[in-house]
């Protein structure tokens, strides 16, 4: 279909996770309207509008909810007859009752503008705590981080709060508990690009495996190519997963020297890259097991054994 997009391109425009988009169009009804010669959803440049301004609002610290109801008002501005209102109890979003006095995005965000990191802490923990890492990451930190992103693209200003907020995140991400990892469990391999700073993506990767008690071995920001492959021959990991954010000289090195590492081993072991700094790596050099593009995919992926992330409160 000409002029539309596919999922993966529409949220690689947007700077956000396809399971973003997911969850946007499914729980609010912000979603593609197109469809492809072979029946597959497309996003239309009118869905783009729609999605840009909804990145906007929850950007500015709009609930997900609210920034949808306020968009597609601007489609439809009269209610239709007979509709029904939110149920009693219920959020009229969609979510569950009992996540109704959680911390909003306004709430996060307001705190992180006055550069209240204790507070900002104490909110995201509580959200990590009640909903799980997989959910948090997905509704509530990522928009938060992409959001503050935008301001400081926009302004050039706040980048004391992108700092601030992104330290809050790390920290809180790393308190994540889960149970004891089983002796002899081969652990999964993360590692960013050797001139990747972004790791804040498999921080979060790595605290879902802690959570779910998956042993795992996290090498953290601009990992050495000697240090990739060191760890993969040492620890024999049944996974590796190389996380790139935006293109940089030496990852694709990193990459290979990976492939070669592993390939060595008689222990078979899962290639994968993640992150967006891979979208323009040459066919021949692609990994075979694939790429991961958001945090529920890689939960997904890497525990098979767990149907879904938990997204229910656990004891705390």
């Amino acid at each position: 279909m000409s002029g539309t997009l596919s999922p993966g391109a529409a949220a690689r425009l947007l700077g956000v996770a396809p399971s973003t988009l997911r969850s946007w169009d499914r729980r609010y009804g912000v979603g593609p309207h197109g469809r492809s010669p072979g029946g597959h959803r497309r996003y239309t440049p009118e869905d783009m509008d729609r999605l840009r301004e909804l990145c906007r609002l929850v950007g500015e610290g709009v609930p997900p909810a609210d920034a949808a109801q306020r968009v597609l008002a601007e489609d439809e501005p009269a209610a239709l007859p007979g509709s029904t209102p939110p149920a009693p109890g219920g959020t009229g979003d969609g979510a569950p009752a009992s996540h109704q006095n959680a911390p909003t995005l306004r709430s996060v965000n307001h705190a992180a503008m006055r550069l209240d990191a204790e507070l900002v802490e104490e909110l995201l923990e509580d959200v990590f705590t009640e909903r799980g890492v997989v959910a948090a990451w997905e509704e509530l930190a990522m928009p938060l981080l992409y959001g503050m992103g935008r301001k400081w693209e926009a302004s050039k200003q706040y980048v004391e709060v992108e700092h601030l907020l992104s330290w809050c995140v790390s920290s809180v991400l790393r308190r994540v508990q889960g149970p004891t990892p089983g002796g002899g469990g081969r652990p999964v391999l993360l590692a960013c690009g050797p001139h990747e700073t972004h790791s804040l993506p498999m921080e979060a990767l790595a605290a879902a495996l802690r959570e779910a008690g998956e042993p795992h071995r996290m090498l953290g920001p601009c990992t050495p190519v000697e240090a990739v492959t060191a760890a993969a021959r040492r620890s024999a990991p049944r996974a590796v997963v190389v996380w790139s954010q935006g293109a940089a000289p030496g990852a694709e090195l990193a990459l290979l020297a990976t492939v070669r590492a592993v390939s060595d081993s008689t222990l078979t072991t899962r290639l994968l890259t993640a992150g967006p700094g891979w979208g323009g790596l040459p066919e021949a050099m692609r990994l075979r097991d694939g790429h991961l593009s958001s945090l529920d995919e890689a939960f997904r992926v890497l525990v098979p054994r767990a149907a879904a992330p938990r997204t229910g409160p656990r004891g705390r």
